[in-house]
């Protein structure tokens, strides 16, 4: 039997419906010493031939080899530093790695292959032509594409563009990321515990997520359940956002002001839920002519679901990344694991590597209101709608050594 609301939409359809609406912002110009940690906005080409002239591979001795196996040496070239002079038949250059290949020379002997007495040497080894020599354009020729737009500027990437001698380096601006957290019931760790409130942990979740993928938090709000309160801070939160991260009030009870204020006129509702568990109550609209606005559910295990299935790949989308599908792998349960079909299920759990693929262990608790085993958990689980097991309450198993898609948080992250 379907619980899916009418008009709630499948998680495929509401992650197509957000990231059709989540547009990349433009793309700026920065200092390649500032690039690290961005998203590369266009494709990017070598300047020059790489390398730009024949290189030796080792260390060792630069050589002709139809002229051997004995041969005078005659100078020596670091790297760093230019042949001083060709080399004639029957001499040869000391060479270190990554130096300069004299003219003349159409080899290299390593130097455990050499016996040396003075300035002269003999080759122990075979001498082909080209043998440990990387010639001009070895590895890209000028204008050839070595990182493509879209691509986030990591270290080894960052290490590249300096390879490369780039200056400037084309990148999409950051989005803005502004926070609305709303509740009467929250309460910060430094205020110590109260009757009947909670602390406020969705903040802190949205704000690792954020930082985790390179994007600043504009601003943070929290504000109570107050309707006047949020109709007045939401348009004014327009002008410096490009996403607007809300936690609660988006369910329907009498004091989630901020679901019907999405509902209601001056928005256009693109997501008016998504029929997932935890998490339904997200909604996603536009403010007319303003910024997107992701109404995510206030409980923690609905939170945490939503930002992993919706933020995590919007935000990736709106910083200019390519790679912001969600990278579903498969897992084995290690444990049974109970749910109820006609939502989509995502079980937290807690991540293996094993000889034999991944394992993912059931942390003990599935309740939404349970959120301490977040510490022991590592990932989500995505449950079949439908399964062979049914127990008599309706709700359906899978046993243990069944195959599931997993994410991973870290690695979504990444």
């Amino acid at each position: 039997m379907s619980h899916t609301h009418p008009g709630i939409l499948s998680y495929d359809s509401a992650l197509a419906t957000l990231l059709e609406a989540v547009v990349p912002r433009p793309v700026t110009s920065v200092g390649v010493r500032e690039a690290l940690g961005r998203v590369l906005g266009d494709d990017l080409r070598v300047p020059t031939d790489m390398p730009d002239l024949p290189r030796s591979a080792v260390d060792g001795f630069a050589v002709q080899s139809n002229q051997g196996p004995r041969f005078t040496v005659v100078q020596e070239v670091r790297a760093g530093t230019l042949p001083a002079h060709p080399l004639a038949p029957g001499e040869a250059a000391a060479i270190m790695t990554g130096a300069v290949v004299p003219e003349g020379a159409d080899c290299l002997a390593m130097l455990e292959d050499c016996r040396r007495d003075g300035n002269r040497i003999t080759v122990n080894a075979g001498l082909t032509p080209g043998a440990l020599i990387n010639p001009t354009g070895h590895e890209a020729r000028a204008e050839d594409v070595f990182a493509t737009a879209g691509t986030p500027v990591s270290a080894p990437v960052h290490a590249t563009l300096f390879s490369a001698g780039l200056r400037d380096v084309p990148v999409h601006r950051r989005p803005r990321v502004s926070l609305l957290i709303s509740g009467d019931e929250l309460r910060e760790v430094e205020d110590g515990p109260a009757p009947g409130q909670v602390f406020n942990a969705n903040r802190y979740l949205l704000e690792a997520v954020c930082a985790g993928l390179g994007v600043p938090v504009q601003s943070v709000h929290t504000v109570g359940d107050d309707e006047t309160a949020l109709r007045d801070l939401l348009p004014r939160l327009d002008s410096e956002s490009d996403l607007i991260l809300t936690s609660g009030g988006v369910s329907r009870g009498r004091y989630d002001h901020l679901g019907r204020i999405l509902r209601g006129p001056g928005y256009d509702l693109l997501v008016p839920g998504s029929a997932i568990k935890p998490g339904r109550p997200l909604h996603v609209a536009r403010s007319h002519g303003g910024p997107l606005v992701l109404g995510l559910p206030g409980y923690p295990s609905a939170l945490l679901t939503n930002v992993f299935l919706y933020v995590v790949p919007a935000l990736k989308k709106a910083a200019g990344r390519r790679d912001f599908a969600t990278r579903w792998f498969n897992v084995t349960l290690a444990d049974p694991m109970r749910y109820r079909p006609g939502r989509l299920y995502l079980n937290r759990v807690r991540l293996e590597w094993t000889d034999t693929g991944w394992l993912a262990h059931d942390p003990g608790s599935q309740i939404s209101s349970h959120f301490l085993n977040f510490a022991r958990c590592h990932g989500l689980v995505r449950m079949p709608l439908t399964s062979l097991e049914e127990h008599a309450n309706g709700s359906v198993s899978l046993a243990a050594g069944t195959e599931v898609p997993a994410l991973d948080f870290g690695w979504e992250l990444s």
